[in-house]
């Protein structure tokens, strides 16, 4: 492996045999080869990538997409079904809660444990001893057994010790989503002088804004293979939005349905880009839109809904505050327009736009569509929220 990598992953891949009841372990150790009574999971599935040392390398997936178990192949504590796996020097991993104490010890023997299992001498531990205790905020504790502590408190101990390992490869799964925001804090300024330092990490979170803030490169996994990798912005926002159109899918909220007016309807509606364009927060984005008169119409004015996928109703506004109607139309003529959303607001995300049109004091609905124009909004930059607000900040002394 090359001297600038800290890890090598190529094709790993774990498969589990999941059992209907069990009884049907023994069953199968009697029959062996003539039935099958389990089923294959592959948790992972040709998994291959590399991080160079000083890297942070961000793991993002929903739960059940393979991230711990990625992670227990690379601390060595899973063996791969297939495929290969190497790490340069000492790793420090805080895989799970409580992984490596002993609940009946106390914090002070768990101090130790703990570092031997990583690989420090007793004399390289009690050198290491008062940086973890003063870290981890819990000198009243250190001589209580951890089964008496918080999950809080069981973190901050556990990444004392990881931190005061010297490790040349770092794994953090979830550790730092439990536990009070200064303590967050100082994790994670820990974290940015390890990296400065050139310990390679790898970061395992759904906290997405300090995944985004943290990290050179993320990668997505998703069903156990990798679905995205790259800039850890780009690919945090499209697993989000993918996740928030899940959740709307699943909410089976519901969406503005066309309706028969007898009045007209539109004949066109579209993004003047093309469905399922992709804008940059900030960048204009435009609607085309014409409208066939059924019967004859009065002045008419327009309006626009869009949606994110998960549901919620985001904009919703006609072109009536903005003093903008369209003359009366006869039956069997049109209206054209276009909606140009200038220096658009909406933060990272998929949408779905719906137009309407009215009669000029909104009692009347000449024409509804459905929410079929789609389309994305992404950042180069980490962002939060629902929408980007300009915004004016100022320095007083």
């Amino acid at each position: 492996m090359s001297s600038e990598l800290a890890i090598k992953a190529v094709g790993l891949s774990k498969c589990y045999q999941i059992y209907g009841k069990p009884h049907h372990r023994l069953l199968q150790s009697i029959f062996r080869s003539f039935r099958t009574y389990y089923r294959d999971f592959w948790a992972l599935k040709d998994v291959s990538f590399e991080v160079k040392r000083g890297e942070v390398l961000g793991v993002i997936g929903r739960n059940g997409a393979g991230k711990s178990t990625l992670l227990q192949i690379i601390c060595g504590t899973v063996t791969p079904t297939s495929g290969a796996v190497e790490v340069m020097g000492r790793v420090a991993a805080l895989l799970e809660l409580g992984a490596g104490f002993n609940p009946e010890f106390t914090g002070r023997e768990n101090v130790y444990l703990n570092a031997s299992i990583m690989g420090l001498t007793r004399d390289e531990t009690d050198r290491a001893f008062d940086g973890i205790l003063a870290f981890s905020e819990l000198a009243e504790f250190i001589d209580e057994p951890v089964k008496t502590y918080s999950s809080g408190m069981y973190v901050r101990l556990a990444f004392a010790v990881a931190i005061h390992t010297n490790p040349d490869v770092l794994i953090v799964d979830e550790a730092l989503s439990v536990g009070d925001v200064a303590f967050r804090n100082k994790c994670i300024r820990r974290v940015q002088d390890l990296r400065a330092q050139g310990t390679t990490i790898l970061f395992v979170s759904h906290d997405l804004s300090t995944l985004q803030l943290i990290c050179d490169r993320a990668i997505w996994l998703e069903k156990g293979a990798i679905k995205a990798a790259g800039d850890p912005v780009a690919v945090s926002q499209n697993y989000h939005a993918a996740m928030m159109g899940e959740v709307g899918a699943t909410a089976q909220r519901p969406s503005v349905p066309q309706q028969r007016t007898d009045h007209a309807r539109f004949t066109v509606f579209n993004l003047f880009r093309g469905e399922g364009a992709t804008f940059l927060g900030g960048q204009d984005i435009a609607f085309n839109f014409e409208l066939e008169a059924m019967k004859a119409l009065e002045n008419a004015v327009f309006a626009v809904s869009i949606y994110r996928t998960d549901g919620d109703w985001v904009i919703g506004q006609t072109s009536r505050e903005a003093g903008v109607a369209w003359k009366p139309i006869a039956a069997g003529g049109s209206a054209r327009g276009q909606l140009v959303l200038e220096k658009n607001l909406l933060a990272p995300g998929d949408y779905a736009a719906a137009f309407g049109a009215y009669s000029a004091d909104l009692s009347i609905c000449y024409a509804l569509t459905e929410l079929n124009a789609h389309f994305s909004v992404r950042t180069d930059f980490p962002t939060w929220g629902k929408i980007l607000h300009p915004a004016k900040w100022i320095i007083q002394s």
